[in-house]
């Protein structure tokens, strides 16, 4: 057990379920480096051939009246766009249960026609949507707050929403299924879709078929979270964007007021606006790319639902031909590039170019050599996660079934100032580090930082 220091207070810095010849690199990156910044907290879990092997915690998960509280593997975190996994699994059920085809036009599904008016000809379907194929794009927003319009509005030329038709890619290079463009405003649709189909809310859904049957207390909608069970993400930068690493640890998301949808706090009716909501009316509300709250233990029971072909601990989640479609390359970077934008959602042209180069049906699929690690599997599959302060991974070797889910809850400094050899942060690329170094020990117990 360590001390930690943090705005004035000193508090005791926990190692959760962990061998201590295990931690002691995560430990430093906590404190932060020459090249990386101090962190509030730093969640790992890792897999071994497809079963849980070690749980590690540090830093604090929130401040309260009580003070200040560590963090636990028992934790639950926004994991941001790792969330986009869970809900692939879940619309693959859907197809499974025969609802619908990856194929499917979705406008059939939504009830309403979405057809990019640049390329009227050309259907987008649920594929397309799952692999940001679609030719659907984010603009300056792509989440509407409660009460504050419905999500057919984007695509709507009468409303405000429409942003001067920003939602849609009008170079004649991008039609629908052929060009990747990350766009978290996919997953918005896919949720109405999940809404239309099941007829159930998305949270709702989310929770009864995939989260209850694993045993997992996760979930979309944070207020159905045991508050004690929520930990607050963080980030040493102001309202103006100004970063002041000597300065408070600031909250972000699941603070002193937790919102269960966007847009709660400001509607007349606070929560009970659900009590009205309107099926596939505007499932952003939850956020879908991004709002899932987890631990990296329940990350790891994603990546066993991958790994493991469909089934985890005996329940059978997805069929192994439904795995095989998530996890395979449905668009590839062409050798000009000019099929897509690598860079993710950072602006082409930067340290960001080559994030992205092959994706499945929302798999990230990660040629490590390509990115400069050594002695490290050749494919990672999984999905990378940054919002709010958070940088997450979920991400495991197809060939070994060894994996890592982990959730950095807060930066003290910007992250991208100090760039690494490849299109991830210095302090992502630490801890992936730190995993090849543990995986590769014959003998765990040997480990040295």
């Amino acid at each position: 057990m360590s001390v930690l220091k943090i705005t004035g207070v000193w508090f005791f810095l926990w190692v959760v379920c962990c061998p201590a010849w295990g931690d002691n690199a995560l430990r430093k990156l906590l404190q932060g480096t020459p090249t990386t910044p101090q962190l509030s907290g730093l969640q790992v879990s890792t897999m071994q051939a497809g079963e849980t092997a070690d749980h590690f915690a540090f830093g604090m998960a929130k401040e309260d009246e009580h003070g200040i509280l560590p963090l636990g593997s028992e934790h639950r975190i926004r994991v941001a766009s790792i969330s986009k996994v869970a809900v692939a699994i879940a619309i693959l059920t859907l197809v499974e249960d025969g609802h619908f085809a990856l194929d499917d036009d979705v406008s059939d599904l939504l009830g309403w026609t979405l057809r990019n008016p640049n390329f009227p000809l050309s259907p987008i379907t649920v594929r397309s949507l799952l692999s940001h194929t679609s030719s659907v794009r984010d603009g300056d927003q792509y989440f509407i707050a409660a009460g504050a319009g419905n999500l057919r509005d984007f695509f709507d030329p009468n409303t405000a929403l429409w942003d001067r038709g920003a939602h849609w890619a009008a170079d004649p290079q991008e039609r629908p299924g052929e060009h990747f463009k990350y766009a978290n405003l996919n997953f918005g649709l896919l949720a109405a879709v999940i809404e239309k189909v099941s007829q159930q809310r998305f949270d709702l859904f989310m929770t009864a078929r995939i989260f209850a049957p694993l045993g997992l207390i996760a979930g979309f909608n944070p207020c159905d979270i045991p508050p004690a069970l929520l930990a607050t993400t963080y980030r040493k930068r102001n309202a103006e964007g100004r970063w002041d690493t000597t300065g408070p640890w600031r909250p972000q998301v699941d603070g002193a007021e937790v919102s269960c949808f966007y847009g709660m706090h400001t509607h007349p009716r606070g929560s009970k606006f659900l009590d009205e909501y309107v099926l596939g009316s505007n499932a952003t509300l939850f956020s879908p790319q991004g709002g899932l709250r987890a631990s990296t233990s329940d990350l790891l029971m994603l990546l066993k639902i991958l790994a493991n072909g469909g089934s985890v601990n005996g329940t059978s989640v997805l069929e192994a031909s439904s795995v095989k479609a998530l996890l395979s390359s449905v668009w590839t970077l062409d050798s000009h590039g000019g099929n897509g934008v690598s860079s993710g959602e950072a602006e082409p042209g930067g340290p960001r170019d080559g994030l992205m180069t092959s994706y499945g049906l929302s798999i990230h699929r990660i040629n490590m050599g390509e990115w400069g690690f050594e002695d490290s599997p050749t494919l990672l599959l999984g999905h990378l996660g940054r919002a709010y302060g958070v940088f997450s991974f979920a991400l495991y070797d197809p060939v070994s079934r060894d994996g890592i889910a982990a959730i950095v809850t807060g930066v003290g400094a910007d992250p991208f100032k100090s760039p690494g050899h490849s299109p991830l942060t210095r302090v992502e690329e630490e801890i992936l580090h730190w995993w090849l170094s543990y995986r590769a020990q014959s003998g765990r117990n040997e480990l040295v930082d």
